[in-house]
């Protein structure tokens, strides 16, 4: 089985999502379905690839697809079914006795080929032919849910900060493969961590980018991910109207970083008032550990002994 789909992959999972789904649809293996690689002379129309919805997008096409091609195979499902039954077997035809059954009559050619298409209803992107609006001003069709905690320790004299826990529960539904939403999570988490907390653009006079490089701009390393990092998804709590129950993944965990961020500012209030400084200070974003420092309003003469 070959399938053609409108996402790229970018190192989300979505071939694999997509071949899982037809697999499951199909009935056949997983190790039976190939994924060809993004053509637009295969899929001419094909959607753009972001917005985290691309997976869910693409899995429900080929899903429908492979619907019509059920459709195409049932007759001859039916009939290895009784055949079956007939020579006293038991059990469901193989997806390769079914395939060569279609293919087996000459003068009955099937046609085992077949394009399904899908895109989200209601949800700022849907006009009418005309271009005018016809679905609700959001960025998709539903609501995804996360909560995080996190520790972080500060030093007060550089600024540097530690990330030592952070613990995350995200709601993607009935999940289509727990191992890529979980990857896409602590990646999202992540990258969250650079944005609030390190990566800084910064222009001269002239307007010249002056962080060409990771010696001046900071993304996040393997020493900012946090010492312990718990990741977990909802379970138990498949959407009625998501593509086999599941939700989106991908940008949305990348909010919940904010939580390292928000225990950083409980460190700067809590070092402020052991040195009596006020209650209110300005933070600039992202907290970079100058920033950090200096929110802190600590000197090296007030720690001397």
């Amino acid at each position: 089985v070959t399938v053609f789909h409108g996402g790229c992959e970018i190192g989300q999972g979505v071939h694999t999502k997509v071949a899982q789904v037809v697999a499951l649809t199909l009935g056949c293996d997983l190790d039976s379905v190939r994924v060809g690689e993004t053509n637009t002379g295969v899929v001419p129309n094909m959607r753009f690839t972001g917005g985290s919805i691309t997976s869910e997008v693409v899995c429900e096409a080929a899903r429908r697809a492979c619907q019509e091609l059920n459709a195409t195979l049932e007759p001859h499902r039916k009939f290895l079914r009784e055949k079956k039954r007939q020579e006293g077997e038991s059990g469901e035809p193989t997806w390769p006795e079914v395939v060569a059954a279609a293919n087996s009559v000459l003068a009955h050619q099937e046609k085992l080929s077949a394009t399904g298409i899908f895109a989200p209803t209601n949800n700022k992107y849907c006009t009418d032919v005309q271009g005018n609006p016809t679905g609700k001003p959001f960025h998709g069709d539903y609501f995804t849910f996360g909560a995080a905690v996190s520790e972080v320790e500060l030093d007060v004299l550089t600024g540097q900060t530690q990330v030592l826990r952070s613990d995350v529960l995200f709601d993607v539904g009935q999940s289509i493969n727990p191992g890529i939403d979980i990857a896409q999570l602590e990646g999202a988490f992540v990258m969250g961590i650079g944005y609030y907390m390190h990566e800084e653009p910064l222009q001269d006079a002239k307007g010249v980018d002056r962080t060409q490089g990771v010696w001046e701009y900071k993304p996040p390393m393997a020493a900012e991910v946090p010492r312990e990092f718990s990741v977990e998804l909802l379970r138990d709590n498949p959407y009625p109207k998501g593509v086999l129950g599941s939700k989106a993944i991908g940008e949305p965990p990348f909010m919940l970083s904010y939580s390292v961020l928000g225990a950083a500012k409980k460190a700067i209030a809590a070092a402020r008032k052991d040195v009596g400084a006020p209650e209110v200070f300005d933070l600039p974003m992202p907290c970079t550990p100058d920033a950090l420092q200096r929110a802190c309003a600590i000197t090296a003469q007030q720690m001397a002994c």
